[in-house]
């Protein structure tokens, strides 16, 4: 029988980030060696240099594949954009035939499990259609507006930090890749049944990321928008005997933030902050009564 197998994708654009991503091989290195066997490919920004530690740090924990992305589109969010096109493109051609994901893990994302891999694996199989991407699903977030109609803030998406099929390229017409790629894509994988939610990626903050930790049902945290060498820190730093025997609180205090939440937007009108803090609130609403499956094909909304 063929052996599972798996690609994390690892982009690096700077010093900064290849330091966050060397920690992390630390922490995946401490971990029982996965069941499912994984390739990392460590994907460098055209303007950054290949890294020798970065390579010799993964090649402990699996086979390493130095690449250095082809692309000559600079900027945010075009840059990244192409980078995950040339690491899919290097994926579709050097894997075919084979069945599992790669998963585009940025410097800001920190596995937190043990069995992280094999957790994912096992349920990017557990469908009865292999998904074409599997992630944190973001649903529509509204901001609320005293005597006027609720204002869209984000389009409902497959947050980029995900799982995607080895010939995701395959699926995905040309105009895919117009836009920033985790927004162009997920209505066409949608579209056909096959863009799966997970709870086990999932976003966190600086404020509960600790309390996170403790969460077995999540295994590859998100610090989206948050401070990354912060973040990464205290997720892969150990939970101490405190947290772990004041876990019984944790569902009190992730409704007082909640609550303390729904306050601030009503203070927080407008920039980054007010699309973060009404993100978290529809995102905890959506992961309260979902299942993992896949979403339902859009629905037109009303002109």
């Amino acid at each position: 029988m063929q052996r599972k197998r798996h690609i994390v994708i690892l982009p690096y654009y700077c010093e900064e980030e290849v330091q966050r991503y060397l920690q992390i091989a630390e922490k995946i290195a401490s971990f029982p060696k996965a069941e499912a066997e994984v390739d990392y490919l460590l994907a460098a920004s055209p303007r950054a240099q290949h890294s020798q530690p970065l390579h010799d740090a993964y090649s402990k924990v699996g086979n390493a594949i130095s690449f250095q992305c082809p692309t000559q589109i600079f900027g945010y969010p075009e840059g990244p954009t192409a980078m995950f096109w040339d690491c899919m493109d290097y994926v579709a051609e050097n894997y075919q035939g084979v069945d599992g994901f790669s998963l585009w893990m940025e410097s800001d994302m920190a596995p937190t499990q043990p069995d992280w891999i094999d957790r994912l694996s096992d349920q990017w199989y557990g469908h009865d259609e292999i998904p074409i991407m599997m992630g944190c699903y973001v649903p529509e977030v509204y901001k609320s507006r005293l005597f006027k109609k609720r204002k869209l803030l984000l389009e409902p998406h497959i947050n980029g930090g995900a799982c995607y099929s080895m010939d995701f390229v395959h699926h995905m017409p040309a105009e895919a890749r117009e836009g920033v790629f985790d927004m162009a894509v997920f209505q066409y994988a949608q579209s056909v049944g096959r863009a799966v939610s997970t709870n086990l990626i999932s976003f966190s903050t600086n404020s509960r990321v600790r309390r996170d930790l403790l969460d077995q049902e999540k295994v590859l945290l998100h610090g989206f928008m948050q401070e990354k060498d912060s973040f990464v820190d205290q997720c892969l730093r150990p939970l101490s005997e405190k947290e772990i025997s004041g876990a019984v609180w944790n569902g009190t205090r992730d409704q007082i933030e909640t609550l303390q939440r729904r306050l601030r937007v009503w203070f927080v009108r407008r920039g980054r902050e007010a699309m973060l803090e009404n993100m978290f609130l529809a995102k905890a609403k959506f992961d309260s009564t979902k299942a993992h499956q896949p979403l339902p094909a859009p629905v037109k909304r009303a002109a």
